[in-house]
């Protein structure tokens, strides 16, 4: 499951998931309430990551993103439509096996579009600062550590007006405030308490 933001145009944010056959469905959002799912479509068992929350392209609604087996990460722009609510996708670009882990909180260092954040085998967060046409620059390296994590998803949008992270491990779970900065974009973790954690949810997004 993810939830890349408002897709077909209501004032809520929607949420897609994927079904054990390959099936993508949209659930529109409405007064604090989920409507019956629409059919996106079929085959996106070619992925196993996928992941929303930014505005990748900067027309006001999100996008999604998703790698398939060989690596390769593609872009799916959103339509503002139901029925059709992604244009066909565009390759960004191999290489994307070197991540366990992708999320797509918004914008975090001041970019025209949304930026994305991709954690490595070695626990290692890079950021890639989106380009407002759903590309990306050169990545930069966030820090280490990110291991004990097993999700990493977006928090909602600071007074600053970009994006924060809500990271969740066995161990427990810390919010990451953002700082508009390419060089430090968050502030050290505020860990919270060990109750609060939720690692017996499966899912994140």
């Amino acid at each position: 499951m993810a939830s890349p933001g408002n897709l077909a145009g209501g004032a809520a944010d929607d949420i897609v998931g994927r079904d054990r056959d390959g099936v993508l469905w949209l659930h529109q959002s409405e007064k604090q309430k989920l409507l019956p799912r629409t059919r996106v479509g079929g085959g996106w068992q070619v992925y196993n990551k996928i992941t929303g929350g930014s505005d990748l392209d900067a027309d006001g609604r999100g996008d999604l993103l998703a790698t398939d087996t060989s690596g390769v990460l593609w872009f799916y722009a959103s339509t503002g439509h139901t029925t059709r609510p992604f244009k066909p996708r565009v390759k960004t670009g191999g290489g994307w096996q070197a991540y366990d882990l992708l999320t797509a909180p918004g914008n975090i260092a001041g970019a025209t579009g949304g930026d994305l954040l991709a954690r490595d085998a070695s626990g290692v967060l890079w950021l890639y600062l989106g380009k407002g046409d759903g590309t990306f620059t050169a990545r930069r390296k966030i820090g280490g550590g990110w291991q004990k994590y097993s999700h990493i998803i977006p928090a909602g949008i600071n007074h600053k007006g970009v994006a924060d992270l809500y990271a969740v491990g066995a161990s427990g779970s810390a919010h990451y405030s953002g700082l508009d900065s390419t060089t430090r974009p968050f502030e050290d973790a505020d860990v919270l308490p060990l109750r609060t954690d939720s690692t017996t949810y499966k899912t994140f997004f």
